[in-house]
């Protein structure tokens, strides 16, 4: 019987109230709120604004998660010790964090600010140390989002829509010019896969008449979004093509998605259907079939002609330039560090406000090899060669044993992860916590449910029956 700390026992069936942790288990209480927030409402959720105060609501969940572990550290050093991916992902926290001091002292709060594309990991460790405390909690969130999912479906293209049509008349969040309903497209055509995933990998109760609609509204969400931003688009393809690997009639549900978009392309292209909607830099790019298709084409390497190719080659621009910069400073290896506003050191402005908002290279791998050179980014890369190696020999495994619920998880966190850093090329999403704390909480219930140490030994939520949650691996 296993021991993190004191007498605790992982394999009870239930925590005991009096048990070490307990400010874990309020971390677990408000990281599913905290993500269920950055869903439905993105940036307008990130922070709570008061006059002169702006609290980042993900930094506070994250100062929670940190008492949790300060007072119960064997959760999380019991973890650490067992799963190598851990020690890996803590070699990258730790160079940033030595990139991170110097700037700090010459930045101050401009370095803390550039610093989040680094610490907004320690979702990942604090979840680990939830799920070694609370194994439980992993069937509540999924009960939770699968109640949940439908109505993000409902709330997102109302969402999109409405902050399209009424544009700099949409209502603010309090004390800034955040628009409550403002959701990026990127972020929207994520949150719109995790929900399909969700649908077809925890059916539960619903009926199959009653997925396929809700995926076709899904689908219809994916397509907005797809209008706006290619990234996004493109992000969340890769993250349904790999949840469709692990499922058992692929074929056939691919087959039935593309027929309904280009049903849908016909249809909206037909009846000449069309909402104008503003992007940044006073450009115009509707809702339309014809805007999504020319985005598809230029993601296959179709010239096009406005506002995509003037992306492009802006992209282009911003990211030779910092390189050149880096190679210029003989900063590659080691990389400039936290601080430095980027892309206003080689001259480039945010396109809508003509200021040094912009303060990376708009693309957030680039962004660590910026920041943190050869080192940084042969950390990032062998992270995340290591964390798919684990999560496709845990799924074998898994299904193995017949561990059906724990493996549909599995799947669900590739899928995130997959859609999440492919979009990341694209946009600088790992910097901003709307996104990262999803990435990273994704990342640590990746590596819980994969494991097979004794300091998660959740196997209860992998009963079926129990659960209501029907199983679309299982013959």
């Amino acid at each position: 019987m296993w021991r993190p700390s004191g007498d605790i026992t992982l394999d009870a069936p239930e925590r005991t109230r009096d048990a070490p942790g307990r400010m874990l288990v309020l971390y677990g209480r408000l990281l599913g709120p905290l993500l269920v927030g950055y869903l439905l409402f993105d940036q307008a959720f990130a922070y709570i604004h008061l006059p002169g105060t702006p609290l980042y609501v993900g930094e506070i969940v994250l100062f929670v998660g940190s008492l949790g572990v300060l007072a119960a550290t064997g959760y999380l050093r019991v973890v650490i010790r067992d799963e190598p991916i851990l020690t890996l992902l803590g070699a990258f926290f730790t160079w940033g964090f030595i990139q991170f001091l110097p700037g700090l002292r010459i930045f101050g709060i401009s370095a803390v600010r550039d610093f989040a594309l680094v610490y907004y990991c320690l979702f990942a460790f604090f979840t680990v140390a939830l799920l070694a405390r609370s194994p439980d909690r992993l069937e509540r969130w999924v009960r939770s989002f699968s109640r949940l999912a439908p109505w993000l479906l409902l709330w997102l293209p109302m969402g999109t829509g409405l902050e399209a049509a009424l544009a700099v008349h949409a209502p603010r969040v309090p004390f800034t010019a955040v628009s409550i309903l403002g959701h990026k497209p990127g972020n929207v055509a994520i949150a719109a896969m995790i929900i399909l995933g969700s649908l077809w990998l925890f059916p539960g109760r619903r009926s199959m008449r009653s997925r396929a609609a809700w995926s076709i509204l899904a689908l219809l969400i994916l397509a907005l979004a797809g209008c706006q931003n290619r990234g996004g688009l493109l992000g969340a393809t890769a993250g349904a093509a790999v949840g469709l690997v692990f499922m058992r009639d692929r074929l056939r549900l691919f087959a039935q998605a593309v027929a309904v978009m280009a049903a849908g392309l016909v249809i909206a292209a037909q009846f000449s259907l069309s909402v104008p909607a503003s992007v940044s830099g006073g450009q115009s790019r509707g809702f339309s079939a014809s805007q999504l298709l020319v985005n598809v084409m230029s993601i296959a390497g179709v010239k096009t002609s406005g506002n995509q190719a003037g992306t492009v080659e802006g992209r282009d621009v911003l990211w030779s330039r910092v390189h050149h910069k880096q190679v210029t400073d003989r900063l590659v290896v080691r990389g400039e560090g936290f601080g430095p506003n980027l892309a206003a050191a080689v001259g480039v402005k945010d396109d809508a406000t003509k200021t040094d908002a912009l303060r990376s290279p708009h693309n957030s791998h680039f962004d660590i090899l910026a920041r943190m050179g050869l080192v940084g980014l042969g950390l990032w890369i062998a992270l995340w060669l290591a964390f798919y190696w684990r999560m496709a020999v845990g799924c074998l495994r898994l299904a193995r044993r017949g561990l059906y619920i724990r493996h549909q998880v599995a799947v669900l966190c590739l899928m995130v992860t997959t859609a999440i850093l492919v979009s990341s090329f694209f946009d600088p999403q790992l910097e901003g916590a709307q996104v990262a704390a999803v990435m990273w909480t994704a990342f640590g219930v990746g590596v819980a449910v994969t494991s097979f140490r004794k300091w998660f030994e959740a196997d209860r939520t992998s009963t079926s029956v129990r659960n209501g949650l029907a199983d679309p691996f299982r013959p």
